[in-house]
């Protein structure tokens, strides 16, 4: 088994379940933070110190899954918040992100793709163990 601390934001509950089942039955037993919106996850990834201390061997998580259509701040809102957090917390260097997403869209895969932290496009409604370990295997590598 694999042992990743993992960030989950995505605004559908039942997607987050989905995702949560697809990693335990590829065999990832992982810790899970999880935000309802990018503005939520900007929030509290900004918030390092007291998390590192709160989640000691647990924060900053290793690979976060991130869906575009979000209300308050979208996906792509997220990645530029995210660059700017980067800079200034390098700890988040380590980070690396895989979009999780009901977008079949070419257009924000490859916006997406822009952004050298950014490993993976997994379609919510093609969600398999396999795409899962692939995914997590290039965030990884």
């Amino acid at each position: 088994m694999n042992e990743f601390t993992i960030m989950m934001i995505d605004d559908d509950e039942v997607d987050r379940y989905l995702l949560k089942r697809a990693l335990k039955s590829a065999g990832y037993v992982s810790y899970i933070f999880e935000a309802e919106n990018g503005q939520a996850a900007i929030d509290f990834l900004s918030n390092y110190e007291d998390n590192a201390k709160q989640y000691p061997e647990r924060f900053p998580p290793i690979i976060i899954f991130l869906d575009i259509n979000m209300p308050l701040m979208d996906g792509f809102e997220f990645l530029e918040a995210f660059v700017k957090l980067r800079a200034c917390t390098h700890v988040f260097n380590k980070s690396m992100l895989a979009l999780y997403t009901s977008s079949k869209c070419d257009e924000d895969k490859h916006k997406a793709q822009g952004y050298d932290f950014v490993k993976g496009y997994l379609v919510k409604e093609s969600l398999s163990v396999h795409s899962l370990k692939k995914t997590i295997e290039s965030c990884t590598a």
